[in-house]
């Protein structure tokens, strides 16, 4: 969410949400209207990363246990997902504590391991604050 919100800061996609779509999810599904944003929101991000494909992975397209387990989590937790992140600047700063290697184009991170969640993050958080300092399409991706 805080990816998603700080790319609309940037410039770099648009915010679906001023179209309506949490109303509109909230409406059309009463009972799991926030679950429904979510999802709208990875599709939605999945499409503005049309350039990943195949087998390969991004923060908003995970392989089929890793996403089972967010949602898993999100239900479970009962988050409100709308205002996950609300100062998604700072959230991403905090992130980016790993050292990368910088590039104009997407950026191979790696290959996906459980274990390493917490490393994929970061090296996420780093590569999409670059990108949208200084306004590249530097998305990292993995295997």
């Amino acid at each position: 969410m805080s990816v998603y919100k700080a790319g609309i800061k940037a410039g770099f996609w648009s915010d679906i949400d001023k179209a309506g779509a949490s109303d509109m999810m909230n409406y059309l599904f009463p009972r799991s209207g926030q679950m429904a944003y979510y999802n709208l929101i990875l599709e939605f991000m999945r499409k503005e990363h049309n350039m990943f494909s195949g087998g390969v992975y991004s923060l908003f397209k995970m392989p089929v246990q890793a996403e089972k387990e967010v949602l898993d989590y999100l239900k479970k937790e009962n988050i409100d997902r709308t205002f996950l992140a609300d100062d998604e600047d700072d959230y991403l700063k905090s992130m980016d504590t790993i050292v990368t290697n910088h590039g104009l184009l997407p950026v191979n991170i790696g290959m996906f391991s459980p274990n390493e969640i917490d490393t994929i993050l970061r090296l996420c958080a780093s590569h999409y604050r670059y990108s949208f300092q200084n306004n590249v399409k530097s998305f990292p991706f993995f295997d």
